[in-house]
């Protein structure tokens, strides 16, 4: 009965957190616009004019990519909307204390929330789904979660719009420096942020796939008849961890008969080792969900 529950709350809670995001960016012109005004007033014509056409450009392309659900649009997004928080932030400390400044601050807070939200992640995820499979998107490694995943973020922005900024104030050599320098930063940060996006479990006819370039060289399938149990992790397990260290309720899925798999090794992740595996953990956003799905589609739990 709670699996049942779980997978009806999965998809109305995808729905629900979607569509609140959808609404919350629709008026952000309207709730932190006022705000920005005044933050901006004192700023000389020309810049002030490139700043809010920089900002209604940017406001367009976040909303297109919450009406594209793909992994590449979670990336834009969980980019974009806590970038918007952070605008809010300085906007509202440059303004001074105001009902305007609180209210956008708010509801940027908010959206960033949503953004960075479990059920948002996997209807991105779900996005890259073809045919009768679905997919779950899996937590990132702990480092990544507390220090590397908040400076790539740092660094995609401050690639992308220091440089500008210098340059729009006319300090054209140290401008043009960074911008060379910061761009190439930047697309880096942000395809790291875009390939977390691609780490998947994912249910298809045939069983389970893992598909985590963190973990395995290639994505892995568990078939039903090999799949022995899928249920979460006891304590002491022995089982190959594979959740990158990250922080959860890890998931066990182990084998009826051994499997072959092409594990990560190395520091850098960058060699592929043929292995003998039985049994692993991984650490899924919302492990509820997952078991759920897969109870549905009568996978041994």
């Amino acid at each position: 009965m709670e699996l049942l529950s779980d997978k009806t709350f999965g998809r109305r809670s995808e729905s629900l957190s979607l569509g609140i995001l959808r609404a919350i960016w629709l008026l952000i012109p309207l709730l932190c616009g006022p705000s920005l005004q005044k933050s901006l007033h004192d700023f000389e014509s020309l810049l002030r004019t490139t700043v809010s056409i920089g900002l209604w450009s940017f406001w367009v392309l976040i909303f297109l990519a919450t009406l594209i659900t793909a992994p590449i649009s979670l990336a834009i997004v969980r980019i974009g909307i806590p970038a918007t928080a952070g605008l809010s932030i300085w906007s509202s400390l440059e303004a001074g204390e105001s009902t305007s400044g609180i209210i956008g601050l708010a509801a940027s807070g908010l959206a960033a929330l949503i953004a960075l939200s479990a059920p948002l992640g996997d209807r991105f995820s779900d996005g890259a789904s073809y045919g009768d499979e679905r997919r779950f998107l899996l937590r990132a490694p702990g480092p990544v979660a507390l220090i590397f995943g908040p400076l790539a973020w740092i660094a995609t922005l401050a690639g992308l719009s220091l440089g500008p900024v210098l340059l729009l104030n006319k300090n054209f050599l140290l401008g043009i420096l960074l911008s060379l320098i910061g761009l190439p930063i930047s697309v880096i940060a942000s395809n790291a942020i875009y390939q977390l996006g691609k780490r998947w479990i994912i249910l298809v006819p045939a069983g389970i796939v893992l598909h985590d370039h963190l973990a395995v060289g290639d994505p892995t399938l568990i078939t039903r008849n090999q799949l022995e149990n899928f249920s979460p992790a006891v304590i002491g397990t022995d089982a190959l961890d594979l959740s990158q260290g990250s922080f959860g309720l890890p998931l066990e899925i182990r084998c009826s008969t051994p499997l072959s798999m092409m594990l990560k090794k190395g520091t850098m992740r960058n060699v592929n080792e043929s292995s003998i595996v039985e049994n692993f953990l991984i650490t899924p956003v919302r492990p509820n969900v997952l078991l759920a799905e897969a109870e549905k589609r009568n996978l041994r739990i």
